[in-house]
């Protein structure tokens, strides 16, 4: 018998393709079956039984197969990373931080666009001063990442004389427009808070926002950091937009989990303008601060141009 298992130990530990190929098909299988019973009324059914098998098998088959691909890992990485070194682009996306983050942002602003433009749609058909507040948000949110790709764009072209006093100027002009978003996302707020307005996510889809709500204001801290340390004031501008970004997110997963599981002990209201007032405010005093910061900036450099010409 001890035979018999070390036998089967040594096939699951180094297991022909064919088995891993069947293997995985039925972990997609019985992954996905385990997913569509969340949202299926099972209990004291026959699909109950069928349900927790689908669970267990789930459980199983996801352990082993991220087993068998942790070997994978470094092999996988080699490949990726040698197709990222073919290409100028990718090759740029990699060892270059400012590229990378202007190259995100052109997603991020994409998507902001289309956010904008959907709920404007909804804004307008059900008469919705919600939507049209979130409509508004972003927009705006779209136009500060867009100041940021444009200045990036003349850059690019070669149709900037002072670099350094443009990228002053795109970091204060995205300040203001945050004071504008912070409009747009007070109405937003206030419409949560008077009239039972929130945010909403099907079923178990709530746990997956909260998991990308929290790997979003990490990240956005954590690269904010990162910018900084270039000293690029239009590196450092798209940064604080997406940490702005991130707490909204934060708020808007907060309004969406007090609606989903409060059970009448909790003033949602009362929590609803706590954080909301918070996140205004951060908001607000981030805007403030570019603009004073880039105010600054640029009574700097253009001292230093003036003494230069003096000099001259």
């Amino acid at each position: 018998m001890r035979d018999f298992w070390k036998k089967i130990w040594r096939f699951l530990n180094a297991p022909p393709v064919w088995f891993l190929v069947v293997f995985y098909l039925l972990a997609v299988a019985s992954i996905t079956g385990a997913l569509c019973m969340l949202v299926v009324d099972y209990t004291g059914t026959v699909l109950e039984f069928v349900a927790y098998l689908l669970y267990a098998l789930a459980a199983i088959t996801l352990a082993y197969t991220v087993y068998t691909l942790i070997p994978l890992v470094p092999k996988i990485k080699a490949w990726f990373l040698a197709v990222l070194e073919k290409y100028e682009l990718t090759r740029a996306i990699r060892h270059n931080y400012g590229h990378r983050t202007i190259i995100f942002a052109i997603g991020t602003f994409f998507m902001s666009v289309v956010y904008g433009l959907f709920n404007g749609y909804l804004g307008l058909v059900g008469q919705s001063i919600w939507y049209g507040a979130l409509a508004a948000y972003y927009i705006f949110l779209a136009l500060i990442r867009g100041s940021v790709l444009a200045y990036h764009g003349k850059k690019h072209a070669g149709r900037l004389e002072n670099d350094e006093l443009e990228k002053a100027k795109t970091y204060r002009k995205s300040g203001v427009l945050l004071l504008i978003v912070n409009t747009a996302l007070s109405a937003a707020i206030a419409q949560m808070i008077f009239d039972d307005r929130f945010f909403s996510y099907a079923d178990w889809t709530i746990f997956a926002t909260a998991a990308y709500a929290f790997f979003k204001i990490t990240m956005s801290i954590i690269n904010l950091f990162k910018a900084r340390k270039q000293e690029d004031l239009t590196i450092e501008a798209i940064r604080n937009i997406n940490l702005m970004d991130a707490t909204v997110s934060i708020l808007a997963l907060q309004t969406a989990l007090l609606h989903t599981f409060q059970d009448g002990t909790v003033d949602v209201s009362l929590f609803n303008t706590l954080t909301g007032i918070a996140v205004s405010a951060f908001t607000l005093a981030l805007g403030v601060y570019m603009i004073v910061k880039a105010t600054k900036k640029i009574k700097e450099i253009r001292t230093e141009n003036t003494n230069g010409k003096q000099g001259i």
